[in-house]
């Protein structure tokens, strides 16, 4: 099959080693779907990205960012890639599981403990999550909790960024916490899209184009088999409408694709073809398969 895209980097990976007695997951073994029940290693997301739907895969990945996964605990997990990062220059950044609802003394505990002997934070270390569905404050408008905007303030002065993990009715909340950090970089994942509690059009893309205004936030694109939408298409088209092709991010929310049943290119060919619709160039491809991650993450490639 003809290749789409090469030099991809993917920027929402998860690894896991549960089973085989590495770090504790205390998520995706409990997942009710077989699936999840096994380790997801590096070797296997390499593996994976070389095939797709009618074979192999149309999208030639070079690298990819781990996005916490609920390894246990939290400082363990983030030692644990950033030492795979040594050893394996293909994965090129992490996002920590940082629990900054949890509020500044908390950040402030983490990032201290993952300092180096020089006082300095890892290079490899871009940003920080904590999936609001998570926490013990679920409302629409947990974003705004005095608490959680504290925290956020803790990891804006260290200079990394934040990525919402949220059901799309927190959406329309999310310009109004952003707002308070105008240089701070927040990337959206999953289009805001875990699940579909106010995920219909008609509710999602108003909060969609407040977000597309604010250019320190950028869209993740991925995760489609999460939306829960008839068609992620339409989707990816108000997306791109509202961001351009300048703040959107591929992410192929690997090992949960392929565990819900998904060839790894499946996400990317609908990310390229929404691109097509939008009339992208070649550099605006370049730009949502690999520049947009390199900027956002601060990649030296």
């Amino acid at each position: 099959m003809e290749l789409l895209m090469d030099g991809v980097i993917d920027t929402h990976i998860h690894l896991s080693e549960h089973y085989k007695g590495g770090l504790p997951n205390s998520w995706h073994p409990k997942v009710d779907s077989p699936g999840f029940q096994r380790d997801w290693s590096l070797e296997d997301f390499r593996a994976s990205t070389k095939r797709g739907a009618g074979g192999a895969s149309r999208f030639g990945v070079v690298g990819a960012i781990f996005v916490e996964c609920f390894n246990e605990g939290p400082l363990e997990e983030a030692q644990w890639v950033l030492d795979l990062m040594q050893k394996d220059p293909f994965l090129l950044g992490l996002v920590a599981q940082i629990r900054v609802q949890q509020g500044p003394e908390h950040v402030k505990a983490f990032l201290e403990k993952i300092r180096l002997p020089s006082g300095e934070l890892p290079k490899g270390l871009k940003g920080a999550r904590f999936v609001f569905m998570a926490c013990e404050n679920q409302a629409d408008d947990a974003c705004l909790d005095p608490v959680f905007l504290e925290g956020l303030q803790v990891l804006s002065d260290a200079q990394l960024l934040w990525e919402f993990c949220c059901e799309p009715r927190m959406a329309l909340h999310l310009p109004s916490c952003i707002k308070r950090f105008p240089k701070m970089t927040f990337v959206i994942d999953h289009l805001a899209h875990n699940g579909s509690k106010g995920g219909d059009m008609d509710t999602w893309s108003p909060a969609i184009d407040a977000l597309g205004q604010l250019p320190n936030v950028y869209m993740k694109m991925g995760a489609t088999e999460q939306w829960e939408v008839e068609d992620p298409g339409a989707y990816m088209d108000r997306a791109i409408k509202a961001f351009g092709f300048d703040r959107i991010l591929y992410e192929s929310n690997w090992f949960v694709n392929e565990a819900m049943g998904d060839a790894y290119d499946r996400t990317a060919t609908l990310l390229y073809e929404a691109c097509q619709r939008a009339g992208a160039s070649d550099l605006d491809l370049v730009k949502v398969f690999r520049g947009n991650a390199c900027h956002v993450y601060q990649l030296d490639l």
